[in-house]
Parts: C-alpha cells; structure tokens; sequence
C-alpha cells in the first residue's frame, strides 16, 4: 500500500533535521518515505559556492569542502543584524575565500559606546563589563545594505560567511545553535507553524 504525505508531515521531517530533534526518533521521521531523503553529499567533496547582496555587486565566492563550522545564533545583536528572529553563519579558511566588490565595514564592539544590555555573540558580555573578549567587523553592501561576510578578531584564519547569502537550500545544516535565552519560543516550533501560504513550486 503505498503512502502519501502531506505537505505539512513533509516540512515537520525537514524542519526536525535543521533544528533537531533531541536525538530521538519521532513518527515522522521513521515513516519518511525514500523519495524523501536528502541524498548526503560528501562534506569533504570540492564545492564552489557563491554568496552575494541582494543587489549582486558584494560577492563571496567560497571554493573547497563544506565549512567544520555552521552556526545558528540567536543573541540580539545577531537579530539586530539581520532584522531576523536569528542568524545563520559559516566560517571558511581564508585561502578559499574570494571577495569581489565594494563593501562597508561596521565593528563590534563599537568604540567609546556604552555596555550592551545584553549578552553577544562578539564575545562580550554587555550586562558586567564594557570590555569585549573578541571583535568582530562585518561587511556589507553599500548599495543595498545585505551583511555578506565578516572577520573575528579571535579567529583570523577564518572569514565568515552569512549562509542566507548563498540563497542554497542545499547548504549544511547548522551543528548546532546558541544564546537559547534569546530565542523567539517559536522558532523552536517550526513543524507546528500553519503553512497555507501557498509559495510552493
């Protein structure tokens, strides 16, 4: 007897890989038919992947196996940043990275400003101290303002990568997310979201 699968079981299967599901194996996840696993890549395979603004004129080209570290962060200034509820970046080694085009840069901490009132994936921890363990410079497009990529003072080897940049649904999941007191509850959710948008192919 063959099964079918609605849209929505299909999105909970999808949206447990991406935020995990404690390890535990859930009812749709055992039922997931064939036709709906993703094939895995092999990470250490050569990939060319290409971020870039909205407006094209900022790119990144990043050439060499998927990234060892992808993170989901949801501290603010992180939301602040991207004026999303979290952000999802990717650290590669700096000799397989390529920029092309003009970008602005915009720090932090900023200097002389006073402490955050909250705590930062930079490193600080705005809510003790003015001092900041780490800096980091982000870069953006001075055309159309999309944050393309960026630097940590504590991880120069690296350049960071913003991964909706790569508008790439095949891009790796994160390992893992961070600053969970800062999380919109819901986003730990997704699977429970109605969706009857109807932006599907």
């Amino acid at each position: 007897m063959k099964t079918t699968y609605s849209r929505r079981e299909a999105l909970r299967v999808a949206a447990l890989g991406i935020i995990g599901g404690g390890g535990a194996t859930t009812q749709a996840q055992a039922q997931e038919p064939d036709a709906m696993k993703t094939p895995v890549a092999d990470p250490k395979a050569i990939k060319t992947r290409v971020a870039s603004c909205n407006c094209g004129q900022l790119s990144v080209t990043c050439t060499g196996p998927d990234p060892d570290r992808v993170v989901m962060c949801n501290c603010f200034l992180c939301q602040k940043q991207t004026g999303s509820p979290f952000s999802l970046q990717a650290r590669f080694p700096n000799e397989q990275v390529k920029i092309e085009g003009k970008s602005t840069a915009w720090k932090f901490p900023i200097e002389g400003a006073g402490r955050t009132k909250y705590r930062t994936c930079a490193g600080s921890d705005g809510l003790k101290t003015d001092s900041a363990a780490d800096l980091v410079t982000s870069h953006f497009c001075p055309v159309c303002g999309s944050t393309v990529y960026y630097y940590r003072k504590s991880d120069p080897a690296r350049t960071g990568v913003k991964v909706g940049a790569f508008a790439d649904p095949t891009f790796p999941p994160p390992m893992g997310s961070g600053f969970e007191e800062y999380a919109h509850p819901w986003t730990k959710k997704l699977a429970d979201l109605p969706m009857p948008l109807g932006h599907g192919k």
